[in-house]
């Protein structure tokens, strides 16, 4: 936030210090896990409504470029051996093998494409609702 501006992916809201909250884009529930390549800031009062349902696909290409930003931010300040430590968990599961391409936004939605829309499928066929 201190070097980019931050916008819920939900409501376009300029998030700040005193209005975040971090929701887990797959809901906690499915995923059972805090990884970051499925946490995306948003409004606290979003966060609660949406709870324990999948986000709508109309907000998938805005949670891929905030998570983008976010990862360009990140290897812009702490340099290269400090932001390999910290994308390791989306090398692996986003199975990426060049962790320069996380910064490339095509291959990184192309990730994101392979990983979560299977994973929305498969949630939506257990019973999790569709929340816009």
């Amino acid at each position: 936030m201190q070097h980019s501006e931050v916008r819920c992916i939900y409501s376009g809201t300029i998030l700040t210090p005193h209005n975040i909250s971090i929701d887990h884009y797959l809901p906690w529930s499915y995923v059972a896990h805090d990884r970051l390549w499925n946490l995306v800031p948003t409004l606290p009062e979003i966060n609660s409504s949406k709870s324990n349902k999948l986000p709508n696909k109309r907000y998938f290409n805005k949670f891929v470029l905030q998570q983008h930003q976010g990862l360009t931010v990140c290897y812009q300040i702490l340099g290269l051996q400090n932001w390999l430590k910290q994308v390791e968990s989306y090398l692996m599961d986003l199975k990426i093998s060049n962790s320069l391409d996380l910064l490339e936004i095509d291959r990184l939605r192309s990730a994101y494409e392979s990983t979560i829309l299977p994973l929305t499928e498969i949630a939506a066929r257990q019973g999790f609702e569709d929340w816009i």
